[in-house]
């Protein structure tokens, strides 16, 4: 049985991640906040050796890393660094999540090999996490794949999130507040990513750098309305038209790498995705 050590278990992407493979029948070893902080290389040699390991762990609230940009470079830089170093020492296949690092004044939908201008602090993070990746890659043979998810929703996902926050609402009431309508984003539903992180575990790719997206962008406000279309009532939407502090109006994937490298395409839609969660919201009231 192949082992899998995933950082960052017990956030929102690790928890789906690590049930995800363990259905797919691999022995995961899940590593948490509580078994050690992964930029101190003490925590990394406690760790057993693994044939894959996939790295989540870091600071991610894009809003903090205003406030923190230093910590979330250095928290998010150092931990990758000695992620990588102990998939050098172990011979050991890295997947490495980062986040949308590409110009706003690109035109859609992105490739990987467009203009890199991150946004805001935790995207220049993920920036240097993908050099040292690169680096680590060309000059000691790890094998590493680096996926650029878009925006990821799902069952379980911090009500700081746009989608849980509007769900959330939307349990009290029929009044949605937020505040912009008009930011586009693509929005790629848990299974499907996890589908993506499968594929580039069991794939014979070395390296590479993938989007991981629909190739669809929905407004604020269309993401309103196919809501209202799952739950089956009308919302109306109150929007103080701000717009967020370095804030990118459009962003869409193009995801023709992903299918030739990872055979991988999305398999769910917006709609589908969004009843998936409120489905499990009125269930288990998550």
């Amino acid at each position: 049985m192949k082992s899998v050590l995933v950082t960052g278990a017990d956030g929102f992407l690790g928890r789906h991640i690590q049930q995800d493979l363990t259905r797919h029948g691999f022995d995961v070893l899940p590593k948490r906040r509580t078994d050690g902080d992964v930029t101190e290389i003490i925590t990394w040699d406690k760790f057993p050796s693994s044939d894959y390991l996939v790295h989540l762990a870091g600071l991610t609230f894009v809003p903090a890393s205003w406030e923190n940009p230093t910590d979330f470079v250095q928290s998010n830089s150092v931990s990758t660094s000695h992620a990588l170093d102990f998939c050098r020492k172990n011979k050991t296949k890295m997947i490495f999540l980062s986040t949308y690092l590409y110009s706003s004044k690109l035109q859609t939908p992105i490739k990987e090999t467009d203009e890199i201008e991150p946004a805001n602090p935790y995207a220049l993070s993920k920036l240097l996490g993908e050099q040292l990746c690169s680096f680590y890659a060309k000059q000691f043979g790890v094998e590493v794949i680096i996926l650029r998810p878009f925006n990821v929703f799902g069952s379980g996902q911090n009500l700081r999130f746009l989608i849980p926050s509007i769900i959330s609402q939307a349990i009290k009431g029929d009044e949605i507040s937020v505040l912009d309508i008009r930011p586009a984003r693509d929005y790629v539903f848990i299974e499907d990513l996890l589908d993506a992180v499968h594929k580039s575990i069991t794939s014979d790719l070395r390296f590479g750098i993938i989007n991981v997206g629909t190739g669809i962008a929905s407004t604020v406000e269309q993401l309103i309305f196919s809501l209202a279309d799952v739950i089956g009532r009308k919302l109306t939407i109150n929007s103080s038209n701000q717009e967020r502090f370095g804030e990118i109006n459009l962003t869409q994937a193009d995801i023709s790498q992903a299918k030739l490298l990872l055979g991988w395409q999305p398999k769910w839609s917006l709609s589908q995705g969004l009843r998936e969660v409120w489905r499990d919201t009125q269930e288990h009231k998550v």
